[in-house]
């Protein structure tokens, strides 16, 4: 997650490339979970990744109290893969 004001100035895309450098000749792929959330999916799908899979009911079950992003409740985590 990145600080609001500081959203928007690239500082998440270059954590995504320095990990991806960094770990390239270890692995093959890169695995993000999030909430299903208009912040975030679009952001990772902009970064190269695509959906992978859904763990229903993930925010809900593991969490004692609603989680919110941008006004939505996250309800299920999504999985996104990134192969490089």
């Amino acid at each position: 997650a990145t600080v609001p004001e500081y959203q928007g100035k690239g500082y998440a895309k270059a954590m995504i490339d320095f990990i991806i450098t960094k770990y390239r000749e270890e692995y093959s792929t890169l695995q993000v979970g999030t909430g299903d959330s208009p912040m975030t999916i679009p952001f990772y799908e902009k970064c190269g990744f695509v959906r992978s899979h859904i763990v229903p009911n993930f925010f809900t079950d593991n969490y004692d109290h609603p989680i919110y992003e941008g006004g939505i409740q996250l309800v299920d985590m999504v999985y996104l893969r990134r192969s490089f």
